[in-house]
């Protein structure tokens, strides 16, 4: 349907209504419109997006790279196993079970439990405490590999380079206990 501009006003005809000599007519013809002063509406080209820069465009790319980098260095990465079970403790709870395992082995126990999702996993004292250890030695090594993952983006200098760099790669194995 077509639209008609008069006076930075735009309506489509069936909307004009025009009052001449007395009289109103609300569904003018297109040559009545016209004779009133109404010019065929045509839309505007849309304005195309400005073309990004070669800088741009890296940018976009390094921070794309940088959060995929993050994200797998978190919840792909972060993970052991207890047989064929995958588990995770966040930091915030390995430090908790530490001073947990700490306190019950200094007050004469030799077994514990690690709870995760209702499930119970009975464990020797020594062995947990070393298990919270090994966890943190792997948790630190998977945040240096992050951390290495992201100066490397940082320092790619082509769109091409950041696409293809492998920030999977230089991960630990999953700890098994």
């Amino acid at each position: 349907m077509k639209r008609y501009t008069k006076d930075g006003v735009t309506k489509y005809a069936s909307e004009i209504v025009i009052t001449k000599d007395g009289m109103t007519t609300t569904n003018p013809t297109e040559e009545m419109i016209l004779a009133d002063g109404w010019v065929e509406y045509i839309e505007p080209e849309p304005t195309p997006a400005p073309e990004k820069t070669e800088e741009e465009k890296l940018e976009k790319a390094k921070k794309d790279k940088k959060h995929n980098a993050k994200y797998y260095g978190g919840t792909p990465v972060d993970g052991f196993y207890i047989g064929e079970t995958r588990l995770w403790l966040p930091l915030e709870k390995r430090t908790g079970l530490k001073l947990r395992f700490e306190a019950e082995k200094a007050s004469g126990k030799t077994e514990t439990t690690l709870w995760d999702n209702g499930i119970q996993y009975p464990l020797n004292i020594e062995t947990a405490i070393k298990m919270l250890y090994a966890l943190e030695v792997y948790a630190s090594m998977c945040y240096d590999q992050t951390q290495t993952h992201l100066a490397a983006i940082d320092a790619l200098t082509t769109v091409e380079e950041v696409e293809s760099y492998d920030h999977t790669s230089g991960y630990p194995e999953k700890l098994r206990f």
